[in-house]
């Protein structure tokens, strides 16, 4: 089955993450190269360097067996929560079922709500976007905090994501305000009052 627009953009942007690996003077002429790269080529090369269902390994399952590196915010036992490497937002994740499915399941959507409350709580966004996604045959639920300045995606640092990442995972504080004294007059004693 040919892959969607969707899924190359996705497979551009991953191939983009990796320039670190290859010599700095190579960097630029491989990322023209990569964008310049239609879907069909894209798909083609996928295929040619096995990156995907290769023994049923796709970037996701790749991500899930700890082969490749991601920058976990949440999981449970269906799901984990990743940071997007090429976020539009602060805070933007993709919530990845650990099985390689064809469509997210109601777990995928409990983890969701999880980190919406949890990003909302600590970065206070306008709104919460989901969306469903999938990429090399993965499907998965995409988290995009909207604060108003949004533009377009762009690559994140491996610091930044790993402070992002501990910010997120940093439990909140709880803020315990002192109580206020309060005073006690004394109520003034009246003389018997005769009808």
């Amino acid at each position: 089955m040919p892959i969607t627009t969707e899924e190359a953009n996705k497979i551009k942007e991953h191939l983009l993450t990796q320039l670190d690996n290859f010599p700095e003077d190579k960097r630029e002429q491989i990322a023209e190269q990569i964008n310049s790269m239609s879907d069909e080529q894209i798909e083609a090369f996928v295929k040619q360097n096995k990156l995907t269902h290769l023994g049923g390994q796709c970037i996701f399952c790749s991500i899930i067996a700890n082969k490749t590196k991601s920058y976990k915010i949440a999981e449970d036992k269906d799901n984990i929560a990743i940071l997007e490497l090429m976020p539009i937002s602060k805070g933007h994740s993709l919530i990845v079922p650990k099985e390689h499915l064809e469509k997210t399941s109601e777990s995928t959507n409990s983890l969701v709500q999880e980190v919406s409350k949890k990003l909302k709580k600590k970065f206070s966004p306008q709104e919460i976007k989901i969306n469903e996604i999938k990429i090399m045959g993965h499907a998965l639920l995409e988290i995009i905090p909207i604060y108003g300045d949004e533009t377009e995606k762009r690559q994140a640092s491996e610091e930044e994501l790993k402070s992002l990442q501990e910010e997120i995972l940093k439990p909140s504080e709880i803020k315990i305000e002192k109580p206020q004294e309060i005073k006690i007059e004394e109520i003034p004693i009246l003389p018997p009052r005769i009808p």
